[in-house]
């Protein structure tokens, strides 16, 4: 999952969608009715897809797992928790048919305060609450939002893992290859495989490869230094702050008991299970 930027709406389908939610009634808005509302405004429904499809990665790829194409427009807080925002701009992601379906459905679980736990990646920095090991391929929580995203989305099923790893080598080729040409001063041959990275899946692979660049081991983890080299070269490294990531065990899909351990020290140093 990496952040996205939520555009202001085009005044059309910012009216349709006020006027969408003029209709709704007063009383006795119930999930079915929020649906069916929904349903029934299928123009509005295009309109919001095609402004979703346009901030989604890469080739319209699912808001949460970056992998799939985003098929489906997921009400982040759903329909059965706050049918009134039905018609929420804000409230609109898009997602593939097994994030949206499968994995959330209708979760949307809340911390003992009442807060909302499932991260957004219109309004949150994920990397605030999970971050990728590129060895692995696995995501590992850092905050209590960050556990109940990663459980609710399965963001570490199989399937997922076994593709990320894929993508960090073919980032790494990729940008070997970027190497070689900024060595000839080919300029054309280096966008074209610079817009191929932006539009394959997986966006959080290339992600957190700009955020681990800049560190002193970069070179020991990607194994590749003609790739480390354009990898500096031609990205703005994404700098984070230093975080502590616990030692976590295997525990797929539901990382709900996994048990996250404290800092040791007051610096709170990386963990011995943290990713690389």
């Amino acid at each position: 999952m990496i952040p996205l930027q939520r555009p202001p709406l085009d005044h059309k389908t910012a009216g349709l969608l006020a006027k969408a939610h003029g209709r709704l009634p007063e009383v006795g808005l119930t999930e079915a009715v929020a649906r069916k509302a929904w349903k029934d405004a299928s123009g509005t429904r295009g309109r919001v897809a095609e402004a979703l499809r346009a901030m989604a990665s890469g080739i319209e790829r699912c808001m949460y797992c970056s992998e799939s194409f985003g098929t489906a427009i997921d009400h982040h807080e759903p329909l059965n928790h706050a049918p009134r925002r039905v018609f929420d701009w804000y409230n609109h992601l898009l997602a593939c048919a097994f994030c949206n379906t499968h994995a959330k459905g209708g979760a949307f679980p809340h911390d003992k305060a009442g807060n909302p736990l499932l991260v957004d990646p219109t309004a949150d920095e994920p990397a605030d609450h999970f971050r990728l090991s590129l060895t692995s391929g696995e995501y590992h929580c850092l905050t209590e939002r960050g556990c109940a995203s990663i459980d609710v989305f399965r963001l570490n099923r199989g399937s997922l893992r076994h593709g990320r790893l894929d993508a960090v080598g073919q980032c790494l080729d990729t940008l070997a290859k970027c190497a070689e040409y900024l060595a000839n001063d080919d300029k054309a041959e280096v966008e074209q495989r610079i817009r191929r990275l932006g539009r394959q899946p997986f966006a959080d692979v290339l992600q957190e490869l700009r955020r681990i660049a800049d560190r002193p081991k970069a070179g020991v983890v990607l194994g590749n230094d003609a790739a480390l080299a354009a990898l500096r070269t031609l990205y703005t490294p994404l700098t984070a702050k230093p975080v502590f990531i616990p030692k976590q065990e295997r525990h797929e899909p539901n990382c709900r008991s996994w048990r996250v351990a404290e800092p040791t020290g007051p610096s709170g140093g990386v963990g011995a299970g943290a990713p690389r």
